[in-house]
């Protein structure tokens, strides 16, 4: 094999075992974490039951980050959101309001609802 060859070949190793290696998902306190998610102003830009919205913030409902991601999409925002830094909200609070998010019923569908549906 080429130098190129076996640098590639462990580079690929090296991202498969990292991502085989995620953190597991802690156990949080759904009900906690639906008041914090109040308490810390999430709903502003995510709305009351994390659906987004274009101009404020995208939907975190049934959120699909691992955990990882989200405490460092929490603590490094990307865009406009404020840094949640761990003085501010813990590791735990952060892990109660993932699992909140997690726990989040779908919406339902819109043809259940009698006022969306289009006379024919």
């Amino acid at each position: 094999m080429k130098q190129s060859s076996l640098t590639l070949l462990a580079l690929t190793l090296t991202i498969g075992s990292a991502s085989a290696q995620q953190a597991p998902v802690p156990s949080g306190n759904a009900e906690h974490g639906k008041t914090i998610y109040r308490e810390v102003g999430c709903y502003q830009c995510h709305g009351l039951a994390g659906q987004g919205a274009p101009m404020t913030g995208p939907r975190v409902s049934r959120t699909e980050f691992a955990f990882d991601g989200f405490l460092n999409q929490l603590r490094h925002p990307a865009n406009q959101m404020p840094p949640y830094e761990a003085a501010v909200l813990s590791d735990s609070d952060a892990a109660d309001i993932y699992a909140y998010l997690r726990q989040m019923a779908a919406p339902p569908d819109p043809n259940s609802i009698p006022l969306l549906k289009i006379a024919r």
